[in-house]
C-alpha cells in the first residue's frame, strides 16, 4: 500500500503553548529529561511547582502535544503528556494537526527502531549530542488517513501493553521480596523485632575500584563496571567498556563475578542516586571494578548475602548512610561510613528462609527477562510492518 509522505515540520511544528493563564505562584508540573525513561517515554517521577521556578529555559505543552528530547536521541526519550505542564526546552514541543496526524500514530513512529537509528546519524556534539533540527524537520513520514493512523496506533498500543506488563511482573516481584521482608524482620532501622546490632565493620569487607584511565578502555576485553553500570534501577551491562590489561595479575583484587554485590560511592547533593545496593549479573563471566564503586563481600556467618541486601537497600538504612554526605555538590560515600553502619542480626535460620524465596522468585523473574529480546523483536518486527502499510 502506497501512502503519501510529508515531512515531520509540516504536520507536527513545534508550536509551544501560548497565552496560558497561570499565577506565578500556581504549582503545575515541571518536566525535565531525567524525569523520562529512555525507550519507553515514561514519566518516572512528576514534579509539581510553582510556575515562578521553572526558569527561562522553558516552554508550555498540554495534552495534545508529543515532546521529542532531541538530546541524545539514541536514548528515544518520546513524551505523550496527559495533562499541562513546563517542559526543558531540550524536549521538543510538536504539535500533531489534528486533522491530518494522531499524536499516538506519531509517537509510535517517532520511538520506532528504523526512525531511531536514522535519527541517531543525524546529531551534533561530542559530549552533548542533539539533533541537527533542520534535517528532522525535513524527515519525511508516512501518512495514512487518520483512522488507519489510528488503527495501527491502536494495534502497537496493544503490542506495548504486553511488552509493559512483563515489565510490571519484574517490578512487582521486587516489590513482592521487599514487602516478605519486612514482614519477617521489619524496618532494620528501627528494628521492632529487637534483634541485636553490629556494625558492618565486622561483617563485611570493602574493596574499591581502580581508577582506570579512559584511554584504556576499548571494545573488547575484559568488561570494567562503572558507576553508571552499577545505579538504583540495577545492574546493567549496555554500553559497558572493555579492558585488555598488560598485568592482569596486578587487578587480581579488582575482579568482579556474577553474584558479587556492589554500592555506588557518588551522586548528587539532595537526589537519590547513590548509596545503592546491585548484584552483579551473569552477561559476561568476569568484570574489573572501576573507581566510586564499591565491591561488598561477607566475612561473617552471622548473615548471609540476600539478608544483607535487602537490609542495605531498604530505604531508612540508604537515608542513614547518606544522611552525613560529603562535598557541596556531588556526594561521596567513603569506607568509614559503610563500616560505622549498623544493622540487626536476624536469626539466621530466618534469614535462610528468606533466602529461598528470593531464589525462587529470582528463578522467575530470570524466565521473564529470557523472554525480553523474542517480545521486543516481535514489537519491533511489527512496527515497522506497520509504517510500511502491511498492517
Amino acid at each position: 500500500m502506497s501512502w503519501p509522505m510529508v515531512k515531520l515540520g509540516d504536520v507536527a511544528p513545534a508550536k509551544p503553548l501560548k497565552n496560558v493563564s497561570a499565577d506565578a505562584d500556581e504549582e503545575v508540573w515541571h518536566l525535565n529529561l531525567d524525569m523520562v525513561e529512555a525507550q519507553s517515554g515514561k514519566i518516572l517521577q512528576k514534579i509539581y511547582a510553582p510556575v515562578a521556578d521553572a526558569g527561562i529555559s522553558t516552554h508550555w505543552f498540554d495534552d495534545s502535544y508529543v515532546l521529542y528530547s532531541k538530546l541524545r536521541p539514541y536514548l528515544n526519550k518520546v513524551v505523550l503528556p496527559d495533562e499541562k505542564g513546563l517542559a526543558t526546552t531540550e524536549l521538543v514541543p510538536m504539535l500533531p494537526d489534528p486533522k491530518r496526524l494522531d499524536r499516538k500514530y506519531l509517537a509510535y513512529y517517532l520511538r520506532s527502531n528504523s526512525f531511531v537509528s536514522w535519527i541517531s546519524e543525524q546529531v551534533a556534539g561530542a559530549k552533548m549530542p542533539r539533533v541537527s533540527m533542520n534535517v528532522f524537520w525535513q524527515h519525511e513520514i508516512p501518512l495514512p488517513p487518520l483512522e488507519e493512523q489510528k488503527r495501527i496506533a491502536a494495534i502497537l498500543d496493544k503490542a506495548d501493553a504486553i511488552r509493559q506488563k512483563r515489565q510490571q511482573a519484574i517490578e512487582l516481584a521486587d516489590e513482592f521480596l521487599r514487602s516478605v521482608f519486612l514482614d519477617m524482620f521489619g524496618d532494620p532501622l528501627i528494628n521492632p523485632k529487637g534483634w541485636d546490632v553490629e556494625s558492618l565493620s565486622s561483617l563485611i569487607h570493602i574493596q574499591g575500584g581502580y581508577a582506570f584511565k579512559s584511554a584504556d578502555f576499548g571494545t573488547e576485553g575484559i568488561p570494567v563496571v562503572k558507576i553508571g553500570n552499577a545505579n538504583k534501577k540495577g545492574f546493567t551491562a549496555e554500553n559497558i567498556d572493555f579492558i585488555q590489561p598488560e598485568l592482569p595479575e596486578n587487578l587480581k583484587q579488582y575482579e568482579l563475578f556474577p553474584g558479587d554485590l556492589l554500592m555506588s560511592l557518588t551522586g548528587t547533593v539532595g537526589k537519590d542516586d547513590y548509596g545503592n545496593i546491585t548484584e552483579v549479573t551473569d552477561e559476561y563471566n568476569k568484570y574489573y571494578l572501576n573507581q566510586r564503586v564499591a565491591k561488598l563481600s561477607i566475612k561473617s556467618s552471622k548473615i548471609n548475602k540476600d539478608y544483607f541486601n535487602f537490609c542495605l537497600s531498604h530505604q531508612s538504612m540508604k537515608n542513614e548512610l547518606i544522611k552525613n554526605n560529603r562535598g557541596v555538590r556531588q556526594a561521596n560515600i567513603n569506607n568509614s561510613d559503610i563500616y560505622e553502619l549498623e544493622i540487626p542480626i536476624a536469626d539466621i535460620n530466618a534469614q535462610n528462609n528468606f533466602s529461598e524465596v528470593v531464589g525462587k522468585m529470582k528463578s522467575i523473574v530470570q524466565s521473564l527477562i529470557k523472554t525480553e529480546p523474542l517480545i521486543n523483536n516481535t514489537f519491533s518486527s511489527l512496527s515497522q510492518i506497520a509504517f510500511s502499510g502491511q498492517l
